[in-house]
């Protein structure tokens, strides 16, 4: 009798460590094709402009977690992926400060004309 409970309670553990490894798999399956959409939609923005080294580093990491997955190794996978996420999150970053840095340089050059011209206006008042 406490043979059977011993393989049913086996049995039990080994299918559900199964289904764990498949779900574990599923969710990093999940994350890649987001992350690949990801890199896509930023290859057609700012980020291929202002961050193209990042970029490319995070495609290199995504297609490293392919290979990875691709030979069954999930711990690497998941560490691969998280790696090209973080490299996506830092692109864009990097992207939006220069694009705050070009929208900074333009409104500085704004308030000088303005500056100039206020100042044309108190000398035109003061003759």
């Amino acid at each position: 009798m406490r043979q059977w409970a011993f393989l049913s309670c086996g049995l039990v553990l080994m299918f559900s460590c199964t289904a764990l490894a498949a779900s574990i798999s599923r969710t990093a399956e999940d994350q890649l094709k987001q992350l690949e959409q990801r890199a896509a939609k930023a290859s057609e923005s700012a980020v291929a402009e202002y961050a193209k080294d990042g970029l490319d580093a995070a495609r290199l990491s995504l297609a490293a977690a392919k290979i990875s997955a691709a030979a069954g190794r999930e711990k690497e996978t998941v560490q691969k992926i998280e790696l090209a996420e973080a490299q996506l999150n830092a692109a864009d970053a990097k992207a939006a400060e220069k694009e705050l840095i070009e929208k900074l340089a333009l409104h500085r050059s704004e308030l000088k004309k303005a500056e100039a011209q206020l100042e044309r206006y108190r000398q035109g008042e003061g003759n």
